[in-house]
């Protein structure tokens, strides 16, 4: 097993996940896809939330290439996979529900990160712990605590403070594009339409991570937990003396103040 799988497969142990950390790979070909032991491809047209919780939840390793995503949706040229049709870029598509007019419209559509197109036709999306995919980017969801101590994790070494963002009617762009196109980790609040299709659940988030920082998320976590930090987080009274929950250094430096 790849270290980037055993990585995953504690993390998934350390935070208690109540579902998988995915890997995705992106395809200039859809044959070299299809060369995937055990892939499945889907059966309808679907949006990319729904094969994002199969895979997360059913732990299915699931390729999909245009043809399998409704083309009115954003998903496709999110993932590089067309180029989005001129009612998607001036402001008329999404215009006609979220925004009070056109020009508040195209302004969200000019913002949303995108995989360029031309370069790749298809995606596969799957357990990264299964270890049958070279990911380019690794997705993890989990409640709002999990997903702080992972960040906590990442931050161990080599400390950067993160920056995300919110276009509003896209998680998957403000995590995956994002994440690819700027090659750091991207945490997204998840939208409307992949709570709708993609039944995340509302204590969830998710992060988008190149792998790399899932590696190094991972070893951060380890050197937390001998330091006590753990999952999940004991509560202490919130009418107690603090101090007495704190470790002895924070203590020496109290009374010092």
């Amino acid at each position: 097993m790849s270290t980037l799988a055993d990585a995953a497969q504690e993390i998934e142990k350390t935070l208690r996940l109540r579902t998988l950390i995915l890997g995705l790979q992106f395809f200039e070909k859809i044959a070299e896809m299809e060369c995937i032991k055990n892939l499945r491809r889907p059966d309808s047209k679907r949006v990319f939330c729904q094969i994002i919780t199969q895979a997360r939840t059913y732990g299915w390793t699931i390729g999909i290439a245009v043809e399998d995503l409704i083309h009115n949706s954003f998903c496709p040229a999110m993932l590089g996979l067309y180029e989005r049709p001129t009612f998607m870029r001036d402001g008329t598509y999404k215009g006609s529900i979220w925004f009070e007019n056109k020009a508040d419209a195209k302004k969200y559509e000019d913002s949303m990160p995108v995989i360029p197109s031309g370069r790749f036709n298809a995606v596969a999306i799957g357990p990264l712990s299964s270890d049958r995919l070279e990911p380019q980017i690794v997705l993890v969801y989990g409640n709002p605590a999990q997903i702080m101590l992972l960040i906590n994790g990442l931050q161990w070494k080599d400390y950067e403070r993160l920056t995300f963002f919110c276009v509003g009617e896209s998680s998957c762009a403000d995590a995956i594009a994002q994440c690819y196109l700027s090659n750091k980790p991207s945490l997204a609040i998840p939208c409307y339409g992949e709570r709708r299709f993609g039944h995340t659940q509302d204590d969830e988030l998710v992060i988008a991570l190149p792998p790399p920082s899932l590696e190094r998320a991972h070893d951060g976590l380890k050197q937390l937990q001998r330091k006590g930090v753990r999952f999940p987080i004991p509560l202490f009274g919130v009418q107690a003396d603090p101090t007495e929950a704190m470790p002895d250094v924070f203590k020496r430096y109290h009374s010092m103040v």
